[in-house]
């Protein structure tokens, strides 16, 4: 860590919203070639604070000094044109264009010698970035292609090609394993030894120990204090975090015995495209089982696949004994399953409605004025229930989602507050919380408590017991090793899209559960690709290229088989019916292309 001045500082940072006082009088200062650890509970400020640092908000008071002098960012593109660049926890992209695009988008586009956007450049800088990353990915495929952790994975890599003097890390490995963990502390060390200064924010607090050279706590919109990493332990940092001393809840020691019929069974589950093959599984009542195995071993494919949002190519899905025959996720509701996506932004909830709306969105035909659960308490209501009994009750689901997010001790303003304003954490809560409702027979959990504090967490682990202890059976999928040992009854291993493995926690190490999920050929290990849907495509630089072709075919077609469409009037009245539409598309490009745009 360096002695010069700070190349970042924070004075007396203040920032609130209607009703909330998000920070108050924060302040902190980051070296050069520092790791500097931001901890804290959701709700603590985190988000608001580099929000502010990156550009997306505007202190209400206090300064921000980079490199001594006095800054005021207004759009995230002014703070990375001062070599500021964040690295969400929710890690967006243009699902529409290709990996490479939506990397090279953040800095500008290169340019040829003409003007013409340089694809070669795009496709090679993309591509050795992710080669660096172990991992396969095709940068050419669109975005939407990519689950959770390779989005992140690929906007850490994007992230260093700016050479950025302010590295902002939120939540890096929340989807990550062991292995993509390691080679993220790699990038980590050599942006410290490169003078890079880093912010990292992690609830993982093994990981603040290994890297912070500093730790400041928030809690409240408030900063507790700042100290070297050395001068903490464990117990007095989360004691600072959350006011109180937490105990860390272990796994029970007797394993629930199991009945005669197991209530979920899985037998030769298959997917057509390779993600998953011969898939055998049983989860018991009272139980919690364990899915472990590394990104792209097949483990969000197999719990869509359970929920009817995948279709198998081959194998039966049980519940209670009756085979689910047609399966979508409707009928899986019905027959008891609840899942909670990885992918809590785009799958999980609506960010547009309001926090009542996310909790009780999936269950509104039990809340509506005519549903068999309600009629009793309209009386003798009967004409009201006819005319608007298909309407869902307002007070029946403000009563639902009060009760909700007040058990799962849910941060926020009012039930009517947009879920986008939430913290990642307090929006995890509302989506589990939506499936309390329910009831389930079978709950499908995958990465429950990403991104969540070391609090919410235990909240979570001894909720997840509670449904377990009531008859309920848990699948729980977690790229945390010690959170399946801690939490599960027995532990499955997936590896490159088939079981590897199972064993019981109480007598198995992370080290043999670790070694299950390895491939046995490293190189073996890149996921199945899917065939081209046009494989003529491939002969196209880009797919501007194929576009540009597919007019002028149109074009001449239209020149054949319509008479005058070439004369000078006509084309004179398209040239001026599309000169608008140019025009605009001239200057969006041009914003894009320098990298005035930000997601």
């Amino acid at each position: 860590m360096s002695d010069h001045s700070p190349i970042l500082q924070l004075a007396n940072v203040t920032r609130t919203f209607p009703g909330v006082l998000a920070l108050e009088s924060v302040s902190l200062d980051l070296q050069a070639g520092e790791v500097h650890a931001i901890v804290g509970e959701n709700g603590a400020g985190k988000s608001t604070l580099i929000n502010i640092v990156c550009g997306v908000l505007q202190p209400d008071d206090g300064q921000i000094r980079l490199e001594g002098a006095a800054v005021r960012f207004f759009d995230p593109v002014a703070a990375r044109h001062h070599g500021i660049v964040a690295v969400h926890q929710e890690a967006d992209f243009f699902p529409t264009l290709s990996v490479a695009e939506n990397m090279a988008l953040p800095h500008g586009l290169p340019t040829g010698r003409f003007g013409f956007v340089d694809w070669a450049t795009i496709y090679g800088s993309a591509a050795r970035y992710v080669e660096e990353m172990r991992e396969y990915i095709d940068v050419r495929r669109p975005a939407a292609h990519l689950g959770v952790a390779h989005r992140q994975m690929t906007q850490v890599a994007s992230a260093l090609l700016r050479g950025a003097k302010v590295v902002i890390l939120d939540e890096p490995t929340s989807a990550l394993t062991e292995q993509e963990s390691k080679w993220l502390f790699e990038q980590v060390r050599t942006l410290r030894k490169n003078g890079v200064g880093i912010i990292y924010i992690s609830h993982r607090h093994e990981e603040v120990f290994e890297l912070s050279d500093r730790i400041t706590v928030l809690r409240d919109g408030r900063k507790i204090w700042t100290r070297l990493r050395s001068a903490v332990d464990r117990p007095a940092l989360i004691e600072a975090m959350v006011g109180r001393a937490v105990s860390q809840q272990g796994r029970r020691s007797l394993t629930p015995t199991p009945q005669s019929k197991p209530r979920l069974e899985v037998c030769g589950l298959t997917h057509q495209a390779g993600r998953f093959a011969e898939v055998n599984l049983d989860v018991h009542a009272g139980e919690i089982v364990g899915l472990y195995g590394l990104v792209g071993a097949g483990r969000t494919e197999l719990a869509q696949a359970i929920f009817g949002l995948l279709k198998p190519s081959a194998g039966t899905i049980r519940v209670d004994g009756q085979v689910l025959a047609r399966l979508g996720p409707r009928r899986a509701m019905r027959a008891g399953i609840a899942y909670v996506p990885e992918d809590r932004l785009s799958e999980g909830i609506c960010p547009g409605l309001s926090v009542r709306a996310n909790t009780v969105i999936a269950f509104l035909a039990r809340l509506a004025h005519g549903s068999a659960s309600r009629a009793g308490s309209l009386g003798n209501g009967g004409l009201r229930r006819a005319l608007f009994g298909w309407l869902a009750s307002r007070r029946a689901e403000s009563n639902a989602a009060g009760e909700v997010t007040t058990r799962l001790k849910v941060r926020h303003r009012s039930l009517e507050q947009p879920i986008r304003q939430l913290s990642g954490g307090n929006q995890q809560k509302v989506v589990l919380g939506r499936w309390l409702l329910a009831d389930p027979k079978v709950l499908i959990l995958d990465e429950p408590t990403r991104g969540v504090d070391v609090g919410a967490k235990a909240e979570i682990h001894g909720l997840l017991r509670d449904i377990a202890d009531q008859g309920g059976a848990i699948l729980m999928i977690s790229s945390e090793l010690p959170e399946i040992l801690a939490h599960s009854d027995r532990v499955v291993v997936l590896c490159q899209g088939r079981i590897a493995g199972k064993f019981d926690p109480r007598c198995s190490s992370p080290e043999q559960i670790a070694t299950a999920a390895l491939p046995v050929e490293p190189s073996s290990g890149a996921p199945a690709v899917s065939p081209r849907r046009w494989p003529w495509l491939q002969f196209f630089p880009c797919s501007e290229f194929a576009l540009a072709t597919a007019v002028l075919v149109l074009s001449m077609w239209l020149g054949v088989t319509s008479e005058g469409f070439f004369e000078m009037a006509n084309l004179s009245r398209l040239l001026a019916d599309t000169a608008l539409w140019a025009i605009l598309g001239l200057a969006a490009a041009t914003v894009i292309i320098c990298g005035g745009i930000d997601i």
